[in-house]
């Protein structure tokens, strides 16, 4: 076993500890606690001043990382783009203005993967996306349409989403996933976030049915209340679930009378039609005539394969394509880097996805989840990260079959750290006891304030990745990742964040144990 450098820790009164132990002793006997134990641990340390790794265990073994997937996206979009690249969504014309105010023709809202085109900035007293009755993309588009002169529309509104594949969830996906906010389905059109909120308010009396609201309204799936106030003081009881097909959403159950609002968000059935409804209703509210219906044009796999493969030309031939002089509005998104702390700091699977799938549209014309994670591929190999030990489902981090090692993670995080965006790369990870998916861990603790990390978390899965500064402003890149864990991530990230608490507690000294030189790339 190779030997590591010794570390002189600050005293961490919740450790309890004597601050001349070792970093690994420390460290291990934490692992080793009967309630811990039980898990499978793999974590990595690396200084970034002379890549001496500090500590290691299970570094080149295989886990589930969960959201910690969402760095590798970050991290190639933030290469192949740079912060400030912008996507837009045009909306094309398929026929004729004549000239009177008419436009012959369907009108085509053609989706380009932006996740974001309400231009939702992070804030970090906001958890979620304000979602209202109307889109200010959709409200936007509208607005152009009309300063255009138009006041008819002789044909459909249509979704066109056949720039991505539909492969609306990442592979290997739970079903139950799929019907809540954070399984919302991926398409290369997105409005709110591709998530509807239904509210409960109890009645006035004890007996009368509970009162719902669904924001925004939603003509598919209907939504069905069979939640009756009950008497006060009693807890709230609350059913939700779909009919097979998804076209009806129903809640069972009780609130007690007096109780708060409660809010649920759940995952829209097709996001493409929902947003071409929303346009023909904005429009309409304009007094702009529509005589088409809404409706979709997509780009089903099944269509384009060949020897259970996709074909990626059959796919370019199948793509719609217009003119320029076809385009009568556009909308362009905020600069990526908005995206990029929306996806990283509250750990949106949405962005995820979509820009997974974006990823794959730029290098190949085509996006859809084998081309992204191609491009994926492509970026590791070029940060020097084999691929080998990987393995990819999704952009999220919400399939159980992803798999990253510590070391590898770690190479990442060393890689952005020399890269030249790599300021940007930090500024979108949660700051502990400050922000983001962090915001409410490790206050109090040395860690508050100098730990830098994303968080993933699934049934049995937790795992923090980022990077530290401690009491003598050495800097670290660490990846910790437990699988196997209890049904409750609490004991694991209490384990997590006292680990964090000794890097950043700690101030690096010579030592006659000198530390181990990483590999270089």
């Amino acid at each position: 076993m190779p030997l590591l450098l010794l570390i002189c820790l600050a005293v961490q009164p919740a450790l309890g500890q004597d601050s001349r132990n070792s970093f690994q002793e420390r460290i291990t006997s934490l692992l080793e606690q009967p309630r811990h134990r039980s898990a499978f641990w793999g974590l990595q340390i690396v200084r970034l001043d002379n890549r001496e790794i500090l500590f290691a265990h299970n570094a080149g073994k295989r886990f589930q990382p969960a959201s910690n997937m969402k760095l590798l996206v970050a991290a190639a979009a933030l290469d192949l783009w740079g912060p400030d690249h912008r996507f837009r969504t045009p909306v094309y014309l398929e026929g004729r203005l004549d000239g009177r105010g008419r436009a012959i023709g369907n009108l085509v809202l053609a989706g380009r993967g932006d996740p974001n085109p309400e231009r939702r900035l992070y804030d970090p007293e906001e958890k979620d996306l304000p979602i209202r009755d109307s889109s200010p993309f959709i409200e936007g588009i509208a607005d152009q349409l009309e300063e255009r002169g138009i006041r008819r529309v002789e044909g459909d509104i249509v979704a066109d989403t056949t720039y991505f594949l539909d492969e609306p969830h990442g592979g290997d996906w739970e079903q139950e996933d799929m019907f809540w906010h954070y399984g919302a389905p991926s398409s290369s059109l997105a409005v709110f976030e591709n998530v509807f909120r239904v509210s409960l308010s109890p009645g006035t009396a004890t007996g009368d049915p509970a009162l719902l609201e669904v924001t925004p309204p939603q003509e598919s799936p209907e939504v069905v209340n069979r939640v009756g106030t009950g008497p006060p003081g009693g807890k709230p009881d609350i059913r939700i679930g779909a009919d097979r097909s998804g076209s009806q959403v129903t809640l069972l159950g009780s609130l007690p009378l007096n109780r708060p609002t409660l809010t649920y968000g759940l995952a829209v059935s097709d996001p493409a039609l929902n947003a071409a409804r929303y346009l023909k209703t904005s429009l309409e509210r304009r007094g702009i005539a529509v005589s088409g219906q809404p409706r979709v044009k997509a780009l089903q796999p099944i269509e384009v394969l060949q020897e259970r493969k996709i074909s990626l030309e059959g796919v370019r031939e199948r793509q719609s394509v217009h003119r320029e002089q076809q385009e009568l509005a556009s909308w362009q998104s905020l600069p990526l880097i908005e995206n990029l702390r929306i996806l990283i700091k509250s750990s949106r699977n949405l962005y995820g996805e979509m820009l997974l799938r974006r990823l794959g549209a730029e290098v190949s014309g085509v996006g859809s989840l084998q081309t992204g994670l191609q491009a994926l591929e492509a970026f590791l190999e070029k940060a020097g990260i084999a691929a080998e030990p990987l393995d990819f489902s999704d952009g999220s981090g919400l399939s159980r079959t992803n798999l990253l090692t510590p070391e590898s993670m770690v190479r990442l995080l060393q890689y952005m750290e020399r890269h030249p965006r790599a300021a940007e790369y930090r500024d979108c990870l949660p700051v502990a006891g400050r922000d983001g998916t962090l915001k409410e861990r490790m206050k109090g603790t040395a860690a508050e304030g100098r730990v830098l990390a994303k968080t993933g978390t699934l049934k049995f899965v937790s795992s923090l990745a980022g990077y530290v500064t401690n009491l003598d402003g050495t800097r670290m890149a660490f990846s910790i990742m437990a699988n196997n864990t209890r049904s409750s991530p609490r004991e694991a990230r209490r384990a997590i964040d006292a680990i964090c608490a000794l890097m950043a507690g700690s101030s690096l000294e010579e030592s006659t144990a000198a530390g181990r030189p990483e590999e270089r790339p």
